[in-house]
């Protein structure tokens, strides 16, 4: 897997949503600022409403600049079966059933699923549970992974 390409990815999806974002926080701030949406009485908040919506998603683009800021200077490292996972790892698991996924442990941006070829990575971030029981193991190791009232065994099979 090349964790150049996936990063790329990433980046291009961050960049989408800033975009996006931008395109919401200009709708609401014409919203806010349109004749139309002067208010008739007090209670009577479009306006008020639209401004703090625009607020919210102004402070969005801003976490998501950061996280790509972030991002484009993170520095991309290889792992091996010897090494002990820690964040930049590309990390293939597989639970009692035999059910695998690809995991990428990233500083920020977790939650995202890009894709290598045609296989799945997701990315989790430090402060995910799963995160929690991963970091500090190696290839070969189990752990065990509370999901609701169940607890579900994995095992760590490739690093990268």
């Amino acid at each position: 897997m090349n964790k150049q390409n996936l990063l790329n990815q990433l980046l291009d999806h961050l960049q989408q949503e800033i975009d996006a974002t931008m395109s919401a926080v200009n709708e609401a701030h014409a919203l806010a600022s349109h004749e139309q949406s002067k208010p008739e009485n007090q209670y009577d908040t479009l306006a008020l409403e639209a401004a703090y919506l625009a607020h919210g998603q102004s402070e969005r683009i801003a976490e998501l600049q950061r996280q790509a800021l972030l991002l484009n200077h993170f520095e991309l490292v290889d792992f091996d079966e010897n090494s002990r996972i820690a964040l930049g790892a590309l990390i293939h698991i597989q639970d009692e059933n035999g059910e695998a996924q690809w995991l990428w442990l990233m500083p920020t941006a977790g939650g995202i699923v890009l894709t290598a070829g045609d296989v799945p990575v997701r990315t989790i971030t430090p402060e995910a549970p799963l995160a929690l029981k991963l970091v500090g193991n190696s290839v070969d190791e189990v752990f065990e992974l509370n999901l609701g009232h169940k607890k579900k065994q994995f095992e760590i099979i490739e690093l990268l």
